[in-house]
């Protein structure tokens, strides 16, 4: 059986390991954005897999704008795939399974000979209402 001091001695190892590994998985999980890079296009992603930046070389503009949107979303895939598994990685400090990382769904492929649809955008009008939610000078209060 421990004594009181030994108790206290244990506790205190076991919450200085706790900070120290939260310390760690914390600059894991900030350093696991990733970037992904074709000739022309470079895409950022932080650890959430927000987009952060995106650098487009002059050689893009040269494309098609559904290949150049093609091209992005790709990287934009990858890099968050990427992102995802250095996340899954910080948790490995934490005691957490080495096998969540083959766990992480991967995304499907977009077919490269699928065209991108052509014409406007459909507005989305939920509102079927005749009236006008406008408000003139006389309406107001």
């Amino acid at each position: 059986m421990q004594t009181p001091d030994e108790w206290l001695a244990d506790f205190e190892r076991k919450v200085a390991d706790l900070q120290q590994k939260a310390t760690e998985f914390k600059t894991n999980v900030e350093a696991a954005g990733a970037t992904e890079r074709s000739e022309s296009v470079t895409v950022t992603v932080a650890a959430s897999g927000a987009l952060l930046d995106l650098k487009l070389e002059d050689s893009a503009l040269r494309k098609s704008a559904s290949e150049l949107a093609s091209e992005i979303l790709t990287l934009t895939r990858q890099a968050r795939q990427s992102a995802a598994v250095g996340v899954a990685q910080a948790f490995q400090p934490l005691g957490g399974d080495a096998g969540v990382v083959q766990r992480i769904p991967v995304p499907e492929p977009v077919e490269a000979d699928s065209p991108a649809p052509k014409g406007s955008v459909a507005r989305d009008d939920d509102d079927f209402g005749d009236e006008t939610v406008v408000l003139r000078d006389a309406d107001k209060w």
